[in-house]
């Protein structure tokens, strides 16, 4: 998968937690990319665009080797953009980059907060509270990388079954859920 399936846990897991979407995923995903020759070095795509649709109308673009699309996870609403990355805020309203935290009345989610991930799960195994990023919120972060691959490689749009976790209609798509495994081992 390259930098899209290295890079998505974390650019999604952000955009997800904005949009509060930690256990949603995409219905319709669609991708391009451009892979090298076959016998190249690698297989990875280094040029790619994938438009995903979310509940709610919500529309996610991922994208990398695109000069238009800058890294990280920017929100486009009804009254400009915001943008962030691990060490980055910007926002097409200029006030906006005043605002070091949001203030609690102007929040319309409050967010988990943590400054040291390490030091959360740790606190979290003693409280048995859920981690800032649990399993399933990290899994689901991943899945939209996924499945722009799967649409890149089979060259067509693919419907997807959130709750199922399944491709719809696409059958040789779905080849791409899983890989063969070594013997002994097989999945029950």
């Amino acid at each position: 998968g390259g930098q899209l399936l290295d890079w998505i846990g974390h650019h999604c897991d952000i955009a997800h937690w904005g949009l509060d979407f930690d256990n949603v995923g995409p219905s319709e995903i669609e991708g391009q990319g451009e892979f090298p020759p076959a016998d190249a070095m690698w297989n990875t795509c280094t040029k790619y665009r994938i438009a995903l649709k979310y509940p709610q109308d919500i529309t996610m673009t991922i994208a990398g080797g695109h000069g238009d699309i800058r890294s990280g996870t920017k929100w486009i609403g009804a009254n400009g953009w915001v943008w962030v990355d691990r060490g980055g805020f910007d926002a097409s309203n200029k006030e906006w980059n005043d605002l070091v935290r949001l203030p609690e009345k102007d929040r319309k989610i409050s967010l988990y907060h943590s400054r040291n991930h390490q030091r959360n799960f740790l606190d979290c195994v003693k409280s048995r509270k859920p981690t800032i990023a649990p399993v399933e919120t990290a899994h689901h972060s991943a899945i939209p990388g996924h499945l722009g691959l799967i649409a890149m490689l089979a060259g067509r749009p693919i419907k997807w079954d959130a709750k199922k976790e399944v491709i719809v209609g696409v059958k040789e798509a779905s080849k791409w859920l899983t890989r063969p495994y070594r013997a002994p081992w097989k999945l029950r």
